[in-house]
């Protein structure tokens, strides 16, 4: 008992101080998708951050959370608060294309909807410093996500449902994004992370939940230490 305790002390020691940023997709101004029931991207985005951050925090990590009071429009602006971080993750959530939308009811008030699209994404760019570990590090966090029993998008590679996006890491659900601002620009390892499709009203249920909150940032903390970003 008293060795697994040292063990476990000496882990939490080796952790401590390794800063990771947790960017929040969007901001009040710029709310990003609207879920099927109505609410904003940036709400999912910002309670999912939070316990991302609240996870690496229990490790010993130290996360820095940027654009967590919804106040930061500027992309360009984010990535220099990350500063001293071992790696970057921007959190969004997923919705799909005007044309595949449908309508319902919901409260009283139409809403749109799109269930045929569900699943997880991750989004790496060659512009980044750190290509190869971030493509590393996206698609162990893809796996982790897998074995916690969710499922990656594939649309996003469809020229049709999708924006015909490149794989990276197909079997882990792993675009090339060259050009998103804040993979190019950040001056460490980064990827962003689509944690499901808001749009699809069984989804959105499910994301809505701290239960599921909770499993995917357990899968991004073990994901980054897979990756070797966490000791």
């Amino acid at each position: 008992m008293k060795l697994f305790i040292l063990i476990a002390a000496l882990l939490l020691d080796a952790c401590s101080g390794t800063k990771i940023a947790v960017d929040v997709g969007h901001s009040k101004l710029h709310p990003g998708a609207t879920s099927a029931r109505g609410l904003s991207e940036f709400e999912f985005n910002s309670r999912l951050a939070r316990i991302i951050a609240q996870e690496l925090r229990e490790t010993g990590a130290s996360p820095i959370l940027i654009g967590i009071h919804g106040k930061m429009d500027d992309l360009h602006a984010r990535t220099p608060r990350a500063k001293g971080a071992k790696f970057y993750l921007s959190i969004h959530h997923d919705s799909a294309k005007p044309q595949y939308f449908s309508t319902w009811q919901w409260q009283g008030r139409e809403e749109r909807y799109a269930d045929e699209f569900s699943g997880f994404g991750l989004f790496v760019s060659r512009k980044n410093p750190y290509p190869e570990k971030s493509l590393q590090c996206a698609s162990a966090i893809g796996a982790r996500l897998i074995r916690a029993g969710f499922h990656p998008s594939t649309y996003h590679a469809d020229r049709i449902l999708g924006e015909g996006r490149e794989w990276a890491d197909k079997a882990h659900g792993v675009y090339w994004f060259d050009n998103l601002v804040v993979l190019k620009t950040a001056t460490q390892p980064a990827a962003l992370l689509e944690a499901g499709v808001i749009v699809n009203r069984s989804e959105e249920a499910m994301l809505s939940k701290d239960e599921t909150r909770r499993k995917i940032a357990a899968a991004v903390r073990t994901g980054l230490f897979d990756c070797k970003i966490l000791p």
